[in-house]
């Protein structure tokens, strides 16, 4: 797993990794003296939507520590330095998330209530490929968009859309270097590595249905449809499905990647 010197030859994850250096940040740069301005009913509702991404947040910490290492062994030393300030932006998401809750003064949905949650959650961790996880916290990262997103549209002059609006440059960060690893890597995936990465998409989505309705309540009192939220996030993750070839035969993969 550690190696004397390793190569280090993939300068787009190099570029990448830099960057989610430099582009580190605090709460601090956030204003969060405008909370009040927020009618109740919509701090509460907005206290339920939050909870899966808050949730997410802290399993995205545990899915960095556990895959990080099984790159390492691969000898991908750059993708592993990039999680390395993944793991950083993901921390610092779940802090904000956390303050976000207590200046809102709501708490997060009790787990017991939102089962789908955990099986969300422990499907995206059951993989022991690195692949797999990549795969998996892509289409969270687009969930975390379509989240963030509809904060930052919703209430763009205030304190919930600041903090979405700066959180969406470290969330686009992500797609980035799940572009070129999952870019790199698929070619070497055979078509039974490819049609699981398409069952996990299902799996991941079926529980998110769920999910929409057990919310359906305060996502509707933010005037935000479940169903067009799940239909945005299902028109990106196959935008991406199309853009990596995921249904391509795997000779045809073959002969793009070397060519």
């Amino acid at each position: 797993m550690i190696r004397v010197h390793p190569d280090l030859d993939d300068n787009e994850l190099l570029r990448l990794f830099e960057r989610g250096i430099a582009r580190q940040w605090t709460d601090e740069v956030i204003d969060w003296s405008d909370a009040d301005a927020l009618p109740g009913t919509v701090r509460e509702a907005l206290g339920a939507v939050m909870t899966p991404v808050y949730l997410g947040e802290q399993t995205a910490m545990i899915g960095v520590s556990t895959v990080l290492p099984m790159m390492l062994q691969r000898g991908q030393h750059e993708a592993a330095l990039y999680l390395s300030t993944m793991g950083l932006d993901e921390a610092r998401h779940f802090k904000n998330l956390h303050r976000l809750y207590h200046v809102l003064a709501v708490q997060p949905v009790a787990g017991r209530r939102l089962p789908e949650m955990w099986r969300y959650h422990a499907r995206l961790l059951q993989g022991r490929d690195p692949v797999h996880w990549v795969w998996g916290i892509l289409i969270s990262d687009l969930f975390a968009k379509q989240f963030y997103g509809g904060f930052w549209e919703r209430f763009p002059d205030t304190l919930v859309g600041r903090l979405a609006r700066r959180t969406l440059q470290d969330e686009a960060r992500h797609q980035a270097f799940s572009d070129r690893y999952l870019t790199t890597i698929l070619p070497t995936v055979d078509a039974d590595g490819r049609q699981r990465l398409l069952v996990l998409r299902d799996d991941l989505f079926r529980v998110m249905e769920a999910l929409g309705e057990r919310l359906r309540g305060p996502m509707e009192t933010l005037q935000w449809a479940p169903q067009d939220f799940l239909q945005t996030l299902w028109d990106d993750t196959e935008t991406w499905v199309a853009r990596l070839g995921l249904t391509r035969k795997q000779s045809e993969s073959s002969e793009s990647g070397n060519g």
